[in-house]
């Protein structure tokens, strides 16, 4: 597991938190296995390699996982382009939000990677309103 002063690992808590984001995407019953272990991990049993092993088969999620937990927050790729001709380090505990589906995504730590919707492949959107969606 990685140390707390690698900023290019995920913490178990981001692991956890993108899991927990992929679950209506999975099959419902590996969907109750994945359940089981992240009420494990809340408990706090290091849970995080069994889950990442237990989704390795679904390459869709897989490759979501590698681009939402493992892009280095270093990499030039970090920033990001909030409003025209704005650029910034992504903050942590922005919000972002798919444009076409109710999809959305919470930044952890600052700087950290931005994936595109694991849905549908758009690239999410910051919320400055702190909501996704009207309603």
């Amino acid at each position: 597991m990685p140390s707390t002063a690698d900023r290019t690992q995920p913490t178990p808590r981001e692991i956890y938190y993108a899991v927990r984001r992929l679950l209506p995407l999975l099959p419902a019953e590996e969907r109750q296995a994945i359940i089981e272990l992240l009420k494990r991990g809340q408990k706090g049993e290091a849970v995080e390699t069994t889950l990442l092993r237990r989704l390795k088969p679904f390459s869709r999620i897989r490759k979501w996982l590698s681009q939402a937990l493992y892009t280095p927050p270093e990499a030039g790729a970090r920033t990001h382009t909030m409003l025209p001709g704005t650029i910034g380090e992504i903050p942590a505990r922005s919000l972002w939000c798919c444009p076409k589906c109710d999809f959305s995504w919470r930044v952890l730590r600052k700087g950290r990677p931005v994936p595109p919707c694991p849905k549908d492949g758009s690239p999410l959107e910051r919320s400055l309103t702190g909501k996704c969606h009207d309603g």
